[in-house]
């Protein structure tokens, strides 16, 4: 089990460096406002998405070592737990700025909860910052 949640940890930082990757081709469609603006925000949502993802993969992986190697439990029936929330809260959490409309680009060339109005700053802070710095 160790092993196939730590495949899925390498494969949503996969997904994460790939969707960041994609970033780099928007600089072509700066030009275009219509099409920046829309692929802009489904990028932004998918960084958050993935960010989320390989976040929670981590936790789950370090939980799991703890509880087998401190608590000397095997928790091998989790595993489709810590698969389905690793996979639908991060789309949940994504969805919030998605609904306040908050995507965007923020900064030189990077799509993510741009933070011009204070709703947008308060999300930025409490759907990401926050969290990743506990």
């Amino acid at each position: 089990l160790v092993h196939r949640l730590a495949l899925y940890q390498v494969l949503s930082a996969i997904a994460l460096a790939s969707i960041l990757a994609m970033q780099i081709i928007l600089i072509n469609y700066v030009d275009s406002p219509n099409v920046f603006d829309r692929i802009c925000k489904a990028i932004g949502w998918l960084v958050v998405y993935t960010q989320w993802m390989k976040l929670l993969f981590t936790m789950w992986v370090t939980f799991h070592l703890f509880c087998f190697a401190v608590l000397h439990k095997n928790l091998k029936k989790l595993e489709v737990l810590y698969v389905v929330t690793s996979l639908l809260v991060p789309a949940l959490i994504a969805a919030v700025p998605m609904i306040s409309h908050s995507y965007g680009l923020s900064g030189d060339g990077f799509c993510y909860i741009y933070a011009n109005t204070s709703v947008a700053f308060i999300e930025r802070l409490a759907l990401w910052d926050g969290p990743a710095m506990l």
